[in-house]
């Protein structure tokens, strides 16, 4: 069976015909710039998911101009197929502006031809800039192309909450971050969906008469929605380890106990007001709750409490509008405060260009995310 091949010399002369193009049929002398900031390698399985990366492609020009390729991968069919066109992905400028356009590459692999996905990408590779490689699906640890480029990308984006495998899954995320000494950074896009979460709870702790309850808390409670017919609390254990990893909390050698969907995890603290060496118990409670009008897959509510000494309440909740969220402080002794705030759903450009604007490690996610592996290493 002949394996079909594609030239990388002719996709990069299609590229420099296309922008000569673009700035030729300019409309009004309005300049066109092409202005590469990285190299966004993604890899789709099916072609609804290659749809929504070349939009989260097309949308990145505003902030982060790629030279997006994406690999759109079959290895199961029986007949070997290799393509590859370009395409120049701009967004519409105001009068006067330059238009700034970013580029992108498509390579289709079907059988034996997704074999060569991996060195087709390579000489692709813009020189001196970053290499992103973004594999969303269940098993991105397990995906060939990453073996074949670790050695080249900057970062790597994945998603735990697509895990068909969630706890293994944030045990090997956890390795992968921590091995050789110069691992690429890593970025989960379930933890960045948490920003507003986590941004919503320290809130509460901003003014000096409920920062004291912060070093207090002993329950915790996480409800959050499927995003399928199989709990996955990926994205609950990753907020659980935000707290646990920021207050100082330890797990117990028995860290988790389960009952059908819903998990506790036990923890210690230091005791406050009590004296050195002393501890208190922190439980954290997560199970999965219904979908809400209007809201989709991701966390549902968050409560915070104290009972030893003054008692405190803290909640995070989704409302019924979307987007928004009810929070609420109740301590004894104080009337209770409630508001409710803005929290979206970030899109999933939104969540890409979040990632692609750190410049290296980030240190906060590195520590949820080892507390959260030592969660998920108890699971089954």
């Amino acid at each position: 069976m002949t394996v079909p091949s594609v030239d990388i010399a002719g996709i990069e002369r299609e590229l420099r015909d296309l922008w000569q193009d673009n700035a030729a049929g300019a409309a009004g002398g309005q300049a066109v710039t092409r202005a590469l900031t990285l190299n966004l390698v993604a890899r789709a399985r099916d072609q609804t998911t290659a749809d929504a990366i070349s939009e989260v492609a097309r949308q990145l020009t505003a902030s982060h101009p790629p030279r997006a390729i994406l690999a759109v991968v079959g290895p199961e069919a029986a007949e070997p197929h290799l393509a590859a066109y370009v395409q120049a992905n701009c967004l519409l400028a105001a009068p006067g502006v330059p238009q700034v356009c970013g580029e992108q590459v498509t390579i289709e692999a079907r059988g034996a031809a997704a074999a060569q996905v991996a060195s087709l990408v390579l000489p692709l590779l813009v020189p001196d800039l970053p290499v992103i490689l973004w594999l969303p699906g269940p098993a991105p640890l397990a995906d060939g192309l990453l073996a074949r480029l670790r050695g080249v990308i900057d970062r790597l984006i994945v998603d735990s909450r697509a895990f068909d495998a969630p706890a293994r899954g944030l045990v090997e995320l956890a390795a992968f971050a921590g091995a050789g000494p110069r691992p690429p950074a890593l970025s989960d896009l379930s933890w960045a969906a948490l920003t507003p979460w986590r941004e919503l709870t320290a809130q509460f702790f901003d003014t000096r008469p409920l920062l004291p309850h912060l070093r207090r808390l002993d329950h915790v409670e996480i409800a959050y929605v499927p995003a399928g017919d199989a709990p996955n609390p990926a994205q609950a254990l990753l907020l659980a380890g935000w707290l646990a990893s920021s207050l100082g909390w330890a797990p117990l050698e028995e860290a988790v106990s389960i009952e059908g969907a819903a998990l506790r995890l036990h923890l210690r603290r230091p005791a406050v007001g009590v004296g050195p060496g002393a501890i208190r118990l922190v439980t954290v409670d997560i199970r999965p709750a219904a979908p809400g009008p209007g809201a989709g897959p991701g966390i549902a509510a968050l409560r915070l409490r104290a009972v030893d000494g003054v008692a405190a309440d803290f909640r995070v909740e989704r409302t019924d509008e979307p987007g928004h969220a009810l929070t609420t402080a109740l301590v004894a002794g104080h009337r209770p405060v409630s508001r409710t705030a803005r929290c979206e759903e970030p899109s999933l450009a939104d969540l890409l260009a979040a990632e692609l604007r750190m410049l290296s490690h980030d240190r906060t996610f590195s520590a949820a995310l080892r507390a959260a592996a030592i969660f998920a290493a108890r699971l089954p």
